[in-house]
């Protein structure tokens, strides 16, 4: 029925600059009539559409109420995730130190092994000595075959030596055996203890990988229920042309509307930033400090500043332009001076201002084979060169409000690949980052 009546206008409309053109000054005169009649039909269309305009608000307004939900689950689940990671961080961590103990003792077990073999080839080569000679000498023969006392006291001297030397290896050989003893029980505890701690590390990475699947679907979710507020906003623009197309009366008060409302936009604009101004004020007297720096997550990304998440990643009315617009990144509301971390791992390939951006960062990572871009714009400094390495947490510049800004704030986005414009192979952060 909708498409009907904007078929039946526009055929009316071209029928009209028909008439006006080819006829006389009597059809002239009842062509401004028609032109009249046509007026009030698009007045009446426009009041029909200012319904549909109430009607698809509120359709916003559930999603947007679905979507604070969907949030607030992705962030409980943001903070399961990050428990996890720590959890996995620390059972390697004790891996690690395990198989360092395990290769010493090793070590150790080998070099016991062998002084017992050394010490048992020793200790066969008296036997064999003892053996070749009849078997039947003793210490006491050697004593009493002494032709003098000075020879009685060398051959007791030599005897008591030997004697000596016998029982110290003894005594060596069955330390280092029962030495050998413990140090096997104790190589099999540390491995029952390897094995345990690589068990539990498989289950903790089975959760994380349950977990950012669960997060996953939560953001196929959101998406979806962004792209259902796109849908209806698209759908009542594209109706709202329609009718400014065909009036250039509605057309010029809707420019006239829009004026009325840019001046408004303008002075809450005017108003927010001096609120904004009271509360960074507020808030540095409060911690003596505006750049807070947020805590580092474990795992392959961190989030890239503190501050509340003010703007998600889709379709959105847009502060400036005063229309729906996709919104290819995520904001984070900061005073100016914030610090800015890099999200991962990387190097800068991008330090400069560029187009509506200001001031802009971008860095490129390598994360498990798989290239990656993240941007950082609107920045008030920038502390980082191209070519630079660096790393996950590391400062890298400052929150600000250069290029299109109502306010100062970090807009953050993550490309798949290399960045060849917002539009471009652009994701959710939030399927990466962690609130």
């Amino acid at each position: 029925m909708r498409k009907q009546s904007k078929w039946v206008l526009r055929v009316f409309a071209v029928a009209t600059t028909c008439a006006l053109l080819f006829t006389g000054p009597s059809a002239l005169a009842n062509s401004l009539n028609d032109l009249k009649s046509q007026q009030k039909e698009l007045e009446q269309k426009k009041n029909t559409i200012n319904s549909n305009i109430k009607e698809t608000e509120g359709k916003i307004n559930d999603n947007a109420s679905k979507i604070e939900q969907i949030m607030a689950q992705i962030q409980a689940l943001d903070t399961e995730i990050i428990t996890t990671e720590d959890k996995i961080s620390k059972v390697l961590n004790e891996i690690e130190l395990t198989t360092t103990e395990i290769e010493n003792l090793k070590a150790s077990i080998a070099e016991l092994e062998r002084k017992i073999e050394e010490r048992d080839e020793l200790l066969k080569e008296r036997i064999r000595a003892v053996q070749v000679s009849g078997g039947s000498v003793s210490y006491l023969d050697v004593l009493l075959g002494a032709n003098s006392f000075i020879d009685f006291i060398d051959r007791f001297s030599a005897v008591n030596t030997l004697m000596e030397a016998d029982r110290t290896i003894l005594k060596e050989q069955a330390d280092d055996k029962k030495q050998l003893e413990e140090q096997k029980a104790s190589l099999e505890d540390k491995l029952k203890q390897q094995e345990a701690s690589k068990n539990e590390l498989l289950n903790l990475k089975a959760e994380l990988d349950k977990q950012k699947a669960s997060k996953g679907n939560l953001v196929d979710q959101l998406e979806v229920e962004q792209k259902k507020l796109q849908a209806d906003k698209q759908e009542m623009e594209s109706e709202y042309d329609e009718v400014l197309n065909l009036s250039e009366e509605v057309t010029n008060k809707i420019v006239a509307e829009q004026k009325r409302q840019a001046e408004i936009a303008r002075k809450l604009a005017e108003e927010k930033k001096r609120k904004q101004a009271e509360e960074r004020k507020r808030q540095q007297a409060a911690s003596g400090s505006s750049t807070a720096i947020p805590a580092v997550s474990s795992g392959d990304w961190t989030r890239p500043a503190s501050g509340r998440l003010t703007s998600g990643y889709g379709y959105r009315m847009h502060p400036i332009y005063g229309k729906g617009k996709m919104h290819y990144g995520i904001d984070f509301g900061a005073p100016t001076g914030t610090t800015v971390v890099s999200a991962a791992d990387g190097v800068v390939s991008y330090a400069s201002p560029l187009s509506t951006y200001g001031n802009v960062i971008m860095v490129t990572h390598s994360i498990d084979g798989q290239t990656f871009t993240s941007l950082y714009a609107h920045l008030s400094s920038i502390k980082v060169s191209v070519g630079q390495a660096v790393s996950k947490g590391q400062s890298i510049g400052a929150v600000g409000t250069t290029g299109n800004s109502t306010g100062p704030h970090l807009h953050f986005e993550i490309h798949i690949g290399t960045w060849s414009g917002m539009a471009n192979n652009s994701v959710n952060p939030l399927r990466y980052i962690s609130l």
